[in-house]
């Protein structure tokens, strides 16, 4: 059964020897590595992965771009976790049929290149696989496809879900005939915590043939949004977390998750701080292979390092940051397997 990837450190902070893995999605790179080292240094251990979000973008110069972000996420003691988002290259540029257009074969060429690439950089500077300079990846292609937001998702694209899981499996053949070791590219297969539309994740699983992890995603939006309420992590997770393990027996992960401090009575770091406490509680409790959260500002305040609002600050190399220390408590009771935190 696999388990996530760790990258080794030979160096530095001290990676704890449990099977748990931490990251983060913390900007674009390079711009975020500063910050991905001083989360490390707040955390007192290191980021397991770094999660970046890629397009489809076909232009060759783009593809050598990518991989060299890539690379310096590597070389930074982290695995590289890809979020490749079928936009071409842009959402605004991206048509309402891509789904099916990538199914039928139309960007073949370009999967053919960046496969290519990509056997290139899992080989490191030796261009031999199987040598001490390989690097390793985790894949995560064609995201929450049982939502409605995205061109991939065939409740937004409408198409049947046959569509995605052949565009899919042809990523997949496209990976495995450049002769990449399994070893050294793992297969994410992640979805939205609730259907939204009226395609169910079952329907989309590709096969565990082609999947080595399980994952879902999930928010607690809060008061943030007219929709929204405040959810504890086991609502949030708890229904497609047994859906997964009743659909597969690959390693459940939690690609992406975080919670806002919006309350109906206003932000309230504190009970953020609870929030992010007891999701590593939830997690450690449940196995969850990996976690990885989604650490910008982006439609609220998700962030608990360096964002607007925080429980503490800390200052780090001249740095002053506002964290949530229930983020960094949680983290070390994680991985400890026990809920201790020495």
């Amino acid at each position: 059964m696999s388990r996530p990837f760790v990258r080794p450190r030979g160096r530095g902070l001290a990676r704890p020897t449990d099977s748990r893995r931490v990251g983060s999605f913390l900007g674009a790179v390079p711009g975020s590595l500063d910050r991905a080292d001083a989360m490390e240094t707040w955390l007192g251990q290191p980021l397991d992965c770094q999660v970046v979000f890629e397009p489809w973008d076909t232009r060759p110069e783009e593809i050598d771009a990518q991989f060299a972000r890539l690379a310096q996420i590597w070389d930074a003691g982290r695995v590289p976790l890809l979020t490749w988002e079928l936009f071409t290259p842009t959402p605004a540029g991206t048509d309402d049929d891509v789904l099916r257009r990538g199914a039928e074969g139309e960007f073949d060429p370009y999967l053919a290149e960046w496969a290519a690439a990509l056997a290139d950089w899992v080989a490191g500077p030796d261009g031999e696989f199987g040598t001490a300079d390989d690097r390793q990846l985790s894949l995560r292609p064609l995201h929450e496809p049982n939502g409605d937001w995205y061109p991939w998702a065939p409740a937004k694209a409408g198409c049947s879900p046959a569509t995605y899981v052949r565009l899919w499996r042809r990523l997949h053949r496209f990976v495995t005939e450049t002769g990449v070791p399994d070893t050294n590219v793992q297969w994410i297969w992640a979805v939205n915590h609730a259907d939204v539309g009226d395609v169910t994740a079952e329907s989309l699983f590709p096969g565990e043939t082609v999947v080595d992890l399980v994952g879902v995603d999930g928010f607690n939006w809060g008061a943030s949004q007219s929709w929204s309420e405040w959810q504890t992590p086991a609502t949030v997770f708890e229904g497609m977390a047994d859906r997964l393990e009743s659909l597969s027996d690959r390693p459940v992960c939690v690609p992406e998750f975080g919670s806002t401090s919006v309350t109906v009575d206003g932000h309230d770091p504190r009970r953020k701080n609870e929030w992010l406490r007891a999701a590593f509680d939830y997690f450690r409790t449940r196995d969850i292979a990996l976690v990885s959260y989604f650490d910008i500002e982006k439609e609220t305040d998700w962030q608990v390092f360096g964002g607007s609002y925080g429980a503490n600050t800390i200052n780090i190399r001249g740095t002053r940051y506002q964290t949530y220390t229930g983020f960094r408590t949680g983290v070390q009771q994680y991985r400890s397997g026990d809920g201790s935190t020495e």
